[in-house]
């Protein structure tokens, strides 16, 4: 079954893209990222433009991670108060983040500049998590390092004593990554966590799906009114499969062997790096990327961008909230039948 994306004007299949939302949303769930490292080199590769891709996927991300959101709160092993302060400083890096965009995007650049991104920051973070999982195996939890309990201006977080600096790098330099690369931060944060503040691995993926409800929506909101970045149709599509599959990824996340998470975390950006090097090497012309008014949806975002960008930004979190909802019922209904069988 095959549509027209209305910003993109693509052609695209539905089932193809519900099927590729649900893999993203159960390693995004289960590991703590926004799933952005796996969609945007399959929608690139797609045709979809990297503006849109961009822009689409953290808005996807706003609405999917609802989901893992509720059910990691329940659970209480959400730090807010770090999270609180990563968020904060994720906005002033995404704004960064997003006006480079609108420049790369006047140059036609933004897809070489993208695939290049992906490929370098994706193979050093991987390198270093996968010699870390292995040197690791089984410690739970990580010492601070001593450079980081030196750094003035502390404050009390569940690990301890910590400066605000740290969560403040954090915040910026995660929230610029997701505003160019369309992920969630969740690559960044939940290492930089787990390696630099001490926090055990389910602690360090909930405090990452904590902020990405937060900095998606405010970045798909500018992507959207900057870039005009942001096809609602894709969204809701993948919405709809990664939300499914986030809940389900967030509870193997909590039962599955902290090694684990980490060992396929770095094989997984790994292969996407050499995925993404691939593309790029492969890309010789300038992307040129103008929306076509043959559409409602693209007439709105040409004439009243606040409006539409508003519209998808609700439309990514209520429907992502709705989805979030019954898979949780769904999951508890499951479960109980399960439960009741095995008696």
């Amino acid at each position: 079954m095959d549509i027209i994306l209305p910003i993109a004007n693509v052609d695209v299949n539905v089932i193809h893209l519900f099927i590729l939302g649900v893999v993203v949303g159960v390693l995004s769930g289960m590991l703590g990222i926004g799933g952005g490292i796996i969609l945007n080199p399959v929608l690139i590769h797609m045709n979809v433009p990297s503006v849109v891709v961009v822009g689409s996927s953290i808005s996807q991300i706003a609405g999917a991670s609802l989901s893992g959101f509720l059910t990691y709160l329940k659970s209480k092993v959400v730090d807010v108060k770090i999270g609180l302060y990563i968020v904060g400083f994720s906005f002033f890096g995404g704004l960064l983040g997003i006006f480079l965009i609108n420049h790369l995007k006047s140059t036609g650049d933004v897809k070489r500049f993208i695939l290049g991104v992906y490929a370098v920051y994706l193979f050093l973070l991987g390198m270093f998590m996968f010699v870390e999982s292995l040197k690791n195996k089984n410690k739970n939890t990580h010492e601070i390092p001593n450079f980081i309990k030196r750094l003035p201006f502390k404050t009390t977080f569940k690990t301890g004593e910590i400066s605000i600096l740290l969560p403040a790098f954090i915040g910026f330099l995660s929230g610029f990554l997701a505003s160019i690369m369309g992920i969630g931060g969740g690559n960044l944060i939940t290492p930089a966590l787990m390696y630099l503040a001490g926090y055990e691995a389910v602690s360090a993926v909930a405090i990452s799906i904590f902020q990405m409800v937060f900095v998606a929506s405010f970045l798909a909101f500018f992507h959207s009114y900057i870039n005009h970045g942001v096809d609602i149709v894709l969204v809701l599509i993948l919405i709809l499969g990664s939300s499914f599959g986030a809940v389900f990824g967030a509870i193997i996340g909590q039962k599955i062997n902290r090694f684990y998470i980490k060992f396929i975390l770095s094989l997984l950006m790994l292969t996407v790096a050499f995925y993404s090097f691939q593309q790029l090497i492969g890309t010789k012309e300038k992307e040129v990327f103008h929306i076509s008014p043959t559409n409602y949806l693209a007439k709105l975002l040409l004439e009243n961008p606040l409006i539409y960008s508003i519209f998808a930004v609700l439309s990514s979190l209520i429907l992502g909230f709705i989805v979030s909802v019954i898979t949780l019922r769904l999951k508890t209904f499951l479960v109980e039948s399960i439960l009741r069988k095995s008696k």
